[in-house]
């Protein structure tokens, strides 16, 4: 990048005839004056900041050193954001798609752009946002995510699957009916407490801790509340309630006999206990322990939950997001080619 104010064009970027990008926006704003570098080195800060949630945090940032080599500006030459345009936007879109990047992937790098300008403008940044979607439309998306679901017989037979007449088989039927019954995140699962199973009037609840820090309380089945239960009187955990309610055991060889350690699960260690037990009813290679969450969410819409009580369920900031977890399974039965006959 020149050392002056001035961004180097993408391949495929209109410049002007001196061979330099026009700058889109007008930076002479004053609130910009004296050293607008350093000023817009603090407001991509906060924008990072802003969000209670590591993960995102972290993605946010991955995404916009992508963007920011893209469009070779570095990261102390910030102030060079003014001369992005929806052409560089644009042209960052069809280069990830062309480096085979999802379409998922590709709207969620558009949203991280697009989330940075739209936070300078409330930093008092007055351009325009380059990349809103009525300047660079994002991929689109099937509506049906790439997440299988279950059908209720075959979420039946894996919540049948675990031994409980072993420590881990208790523990393992309990986990798995938390995450089919309240539709839980892997990572919101292994942060549960043993006080998070509470009584409200005539309901047991659960009081799940979501992507950045929200709190949702949802009313859990009595089938997993009996599991639960049991679990807790079987690892001896029932009073440990600022204690991790899903532990790993002493010795997996022991099968939990020998008593669990006092520290939560690990996401990791879910997805592949999860995927033991699906591996061996032979469901799809695709389910994941994310399937649960389908399964619940489909299952609860087919049988008449209405969206927005799904969107609280499942901790969704927007409904859109819910109505990508419903799997059409009732669309399909109904399809077309069953009624052809030639």
């Amino acid at each position: 990048m020149q050392q002056d104010d001035r961004c180097l064009s993408p391949p495929g970027v209109p410049t002007s005839d001196s061979g330099t990008v026009i700058p889109a926006f007008d930076k002479t704003d004053a609130l910009w004056a004296g050293n607008v570098s350093g000023q817009f080195a603090e407001a991509v800060r906060g924008w990072l900041s802003k969000t209670n949630s590591a993960a995102t945090r972290a993605c946010y940032e991955r995404d916009l050193r992508q963007f920011l080599g893209f469009v070779d500006i570095a990261l102390n030459q910030l102030h060079c954001l003014v001369d992005v345009r929806p052409e560089h936007v644009a042209a960052w879109r069809e280069e990830l798609r062309a480096r085979g990047n999802g379409a998922a992937t590709v709207r969620r790098k558009l949203t991280a752009v697009r989330s940075l300008f739209s936070y300078l403008q409330l930093y008092g940044y007055t351009g325009a946002n380059p990349a809103h979607g009525k300047f660079v439309a994002p991929p689109p998306v099937a509506r049906d995510g790439k997440t299988p679901g279950l059908t209720p017989s075959q979420c039946r037979a894996l919540l049948d699957t675990p031994d409980v007449q072993t420590p881990i088989g208790i523990r393992d039927s309990a986990l798995l009916a938390v995450l089919a019954y309240s539709a839980c995140r892997v990572g919101e699962l292994v942060r549960l407490r043993v006080g998070d199973l509470a009584a409200t009037s005539e309901h047991r609840v659960l009081h799940i801790q979501g992507k950045g820090g929200k709190e949702r309380i949802v009313a859990l089945h009595p089938e997993a509340v009996e599991r639960v239960n049991e679990w807790r009187q079987t690892a001896g955990i029932s009073e440990d309630r600022d204690g991790p309610l899903f532990r790993p055991s002493c010795s997996p060889q022991k099968q939990g006999r020998d008593g669990f350690h006092p520290r939560p699960l690990t996401v990791r260690s879910v997805e592949k206990l999860v995927k033991r037990y699906t591996q061996a009813l032979g469901f799809d290679e695709r389910v994941t322990v994310h399937s649960l969450r389908v399964t619940a969410l489909t299952t609860a819409r087919e049988r008449g939950s209405d969206i927005v009580d799904l969107q609280d369920f499942a901790g969704h900031s927007d409904p859109r997001t819910t109505l990508g977890y419903i799997r059409n399974r009732q669309r399909l039965s109904t399809s077309p080619t069953y009624v052809l006959r030639y």
